[in-house]
């Protein structure tokens, strides 16, 4: 009985994830809800992973984060792009492509990232009589395919704890990741996407709009005021301090206690207010993750993953080759994520693989990272992300230009991250 109340509520959250009707905060609560109370999982196991130490660490690095975001980083990078590259096309779209890049390394929100950076484009456009439609496909690729974090840096400089707590969720403990694991297969991948948007993107792109072009409606930054200088300085320390130490894992200590010491330090120094922090603790993800954790947890008491994961290896068994395995799960990730949220993909998929790579008996990291790819790559349809639209309406692209400008990329970067990707980390 256990084992049918697990597969439906994974079940649920799948059709859940994919309708998106409803938050998925709030479906991966309910799911861990019936959990609980079926007796799938016990109460103590689903709390203690809301007060984990995974969970206290992700928390704290979107307050650092949020405390960075808040000095005048942006205001500066902007700045220089105008005094660097006025007059040509290419060293425009370069300046604003980097410029994208290096704010996807801070800025958690691929959404929130488009929409800061698409005016600045727009005017810049405009100031050079140069259609939009010629350079917004490069940076809403940028956006959602290179900015997602390669280096250890950012809100999700963590991140490898994150993942190495599903393993542990799953009783995985001959494998691990590091803060290095994501960045050694992503560095390829970005360093295409990069190239790609500033030299090739524009080939394809229209030379004007194909449809209406629409305004888009970014998540303006409140006018506030500059920060004092003492608190300006301390936004950037607290946060170059804190990644260092997550790199030499904190002289020992657990890895939520200089996370934490740094995020209270921001806001005893007035750098974010009280409010300010607890808007940015990023609770959406974090309850996403408890309740993804936990149906690992009831896969794992009643023997719904053994089942799961048997059936899935069975399907695999034909081969052992790591690229063609490899490429599967990149395949699967990247089509889920054209027809649905990709964050949402990446979520139904983990699970699987994980269950998969132990009745395989193999090493799950390289599976993993190809689902995390994967569902990054795909900006053929509106339907991936919510920055697709946006980069629609904002460049004036219809589905038949999207698909002209994607679907090289696409194929180059699932070749990249299979090849380099099940290389580092084969599944045998």
């Amino acid at each position: 009985m256990q084992i049918t109340i697990c597969l439906l509520v994974f079940l649920f959250m799948v059709v859940s994830f994919s309708m998106n009707k409803i938050p998925m905060a709030l479906t991966s609560m309910i799911g861990m809800l019936v959990l609980v109370i079926s007796g799938c999982v016990d109460s103590k196991t689903a709390l203690g992973n809301i007060g984990s130490n995974t969970v206290i660490t992700m928390i704290a690095m979107f307050v650092i984060a949020a405390g960075l975001n808040r000095t005048q980083m942006v205001h500066h990078l902007s700045k220089m792009v105008y005094k660097v590259t006025k007059g040509s096309f290419t060293k425009v779209l370069a300046g604003y492509v980097l410029v994208t890049f290096a704010l996807g390394q801070f800025i958690p929100s691929i959404t929130a990232l488009f929409a800061l950076v698409c005016p600045l484009v727009v005017s810049m456009c405009e100031e050079m009589d140069i259609s939009p439609s010629k350079m917004m496909y490069s940076i809403g690729l940028v956006a959602v395919a290179g900015s997602f974090t390669i280096t250890p840096i950012g809100p999700y400089a963590a991140s490898f704890i994150e993942d190495n707590g599903y393993l542990t969720e799953y009783g995985i403990t001959d494998y691990a990741f590091t803060m290095f694991t994501e960045m050694s297969i992503k560095v390829p991948v970005v360093l295409f996407v990069l190239v790609w948007a500033i030299f090739f993107a524009p080939k394809f792109a229209p030379d004007k709009p194909v449809m209406p072009i629409k305004s888009t409606e970014g998540r303006k930054r409140a006018q506030r005021e500059p920060l004092g200088p003492v608190q300006e300085v301390l936004g950037y320390a607290v946060f170059a301090i804190v990644i260092v130490c997550l790199i030499f894992q904190s002289f020992g200590l657990p890895s939520w206690v200089i996370p934490t010491v740094g995020a209270c330090v921001l806001v005893f120094s007035g750098v974010l207010s009280e409010k300010e922090a607890i808007d940015n603790m990023g609770l959406d993800i974090i309850m996403l993750y408890v309740g993804v954790v936990t149906l690992g947890s009831a896969f794992g008491n009643t023997g719904a993953g053994e089942l799961v994961g048997d059936t899935v290896a069975g399907l695999l068994s034909v081969t052992h080759n790591s690229y063609i395995i490899g490429a599967i799960f990149f395949i699967a990730a990247f089509v889920m994520t054209s027809v649905l949220y990709n964050r949402a993909v990446s979520k139904i998929l983990i699970p699987l693989v994980i269950l998969t790579a132990m009745s395989m008996n193999c090493d799950p990291r390289g599976l993993m990272e190809m689902c995390y790819i994967g569902s990054m790559c795909s900006v053929l349809t509106p339907m991936a992300t919510s920055v697709v639209p946006m980069m629609m309406g904002a460049g004036g692209y219809d589905q038949k230009a999207l698909l002209k400008m994607g679907w090289i990329p696409s194929i180059v970067m699932a070749v990249i991250a299979v090849g380099v990707g099940m290389t580092l980390y084969p599944c045998y």
